[in-house]
Parts: C-alpha cells; structure tokens; sequence
C-alpha cells in the first residue's frame, strides 16, 4: 500500500514519556508535533499540564497513562488519579491491568479493575503485554475486556519484547475488526508502521515519531 493513502497524523500516536526529558528537548517534541500535524499524544502525568499549556490552541488528543507499566496501584488511588488527570487535560486513558489476579484465578477482581477504571466519563484503552502474560491469562483477560464493554487495546508496552508479526495476525481475531487495535514497543521507522498498519492495526505508538514523520516528508 502506497505510503500516501494512510493518514500518518491520526494513525501514529507520538508517545513522550522519557521522564528524563530535559525543557529543551520537550519543547523541540511539541514543536515536532505540530509542525507534523500529529493528533494523537499518550504521554505520563508528569507533561500532562505543560501539553495541555502548549498545544491550547491546538486541536490534539491527549492520552494519559495511569498504572503503567506496573499495574500495581489500588483502585482508589487509580480513581484519585483518574480525577487529576482530568483536571490536567486529558482526553482519555491507557491503563495497564492487574493482570496478577488471573494468576490467583481471582477473574471478579480482575473484572472489577476493568469496571472502575472504565466509569469515568473518559474514554479507556488497556494495556496488553502479550509476550510477559501467559497464554490462557491473555485470552481470559481480552474474554474479560470485552465482555465488560472495553472497545481499545494496546498491544506491548514499550518494555521487553515488542508483538510478532503472528501474534499481530491472530490478535484481531480475538478482539474483531469493531475495536481499536493499536501497537507498541520498538516502532522507528515507516517500513515498521506500514507493515502493522497494512496488517489491520488502526494506530501505533512510538517516541520516534520525528524519524519515521522525516520518512514521510521525504517520500
């Protein structure tokens, strides 16, 4: 598929979540932002503020990761959170799961994290690390996911082993063409984005955007 018939602003999400950004350097990330059109961030807590300040006249998507990556913080702080980032800008939310409950065979707990975390008023995607969960884990939790109404999912983390290219052909099978399909982990160039997005992925993330967006302009 020719480069050209993909709307790369809207299908790749620029992730900025380096916390060890320096001023200068997220400055120069916002102005890449712009200058590519690019409406789609999913960024930490910690720029939350300064993005919504930055891009104020600027229509763009802020996504915000709570509980990531290490899905261990309790439900109410989760919900605590959820209410900052609200006040903060935020446009919806990427979340990790506990995915440990599974393990304990504990499935109402586990459905009970999905439940609160998705009755706020902000639309929700979840965080799948397909390569660190095992395989009966992963296709319970996704049973879980949609049975409870989840219709986004993230697919790797940006930690670890990013999803193969069979994992990203059967995947779509479990959660239909309906949901949003979106992945991460080791994104860099347009080649890579191509081939996901040629394969039925809706979106990807990566904090390569400037590179793969120098491709684009130089086709």
């Amino acid at each position: 598929m020719s480069p050209k018939e993909y709307e790369y602003n809207e299908k790749i999400h620029a992730a900025i979540i380096n916390p060890y950004l320096s001023k200068y350097d997220f400055d120069a990330n916002c102005e890449l932002i712009r200058k590519f059109n690019i409406r789609n961030i999913s960024t930490t807590l910690l720029y939350l503020r300064d993005l919504k300040e930055y891009f104020y006249n600027f229509k763009v998507n802020l996504k915000t990761y709570i509980s990531y990556p290490l899905s261990d913080l309790p439900n109410d702080y989760v919900n605590d959170l959820i209410m900052h980032a609200k006040d903060l800008g935020a446009n919806e939310i990427e979340y990790s799961p506990k995915f440990f409950l599974l393990s304990k065979n504990d499935d109402d707990s586990f459905a009970l994290d999905i439940e609160n975390i998705s009755s706020s008023d902000l639309p929700v995607t979840l965080i799948f690390n397909k390569q660190r969960l095992e395989e009966k884990y992963f296709k319970r939790a996704i049973e879980i996911s949609l049975e409870l109404g989840i219709d986004n999912f993230q697919f790797g983390d940006g930690f670890g082993a990013k999803p193969s290219f069979i994992d990203i052909k059967e995947i779509p099978k479990l959660i239909n063409r309906n949901h949003l399909l979106k992945i991460v982990g080791g994104i860099k160039n347009l080649d890579q984005v191509n081939q996901l997005l040629d394969a039925g992925v809706n979106c990807v993330g990566s904090s390569n955007f400037y590179n793969i967006f120098k491709e684009i302009n130089s086709n």
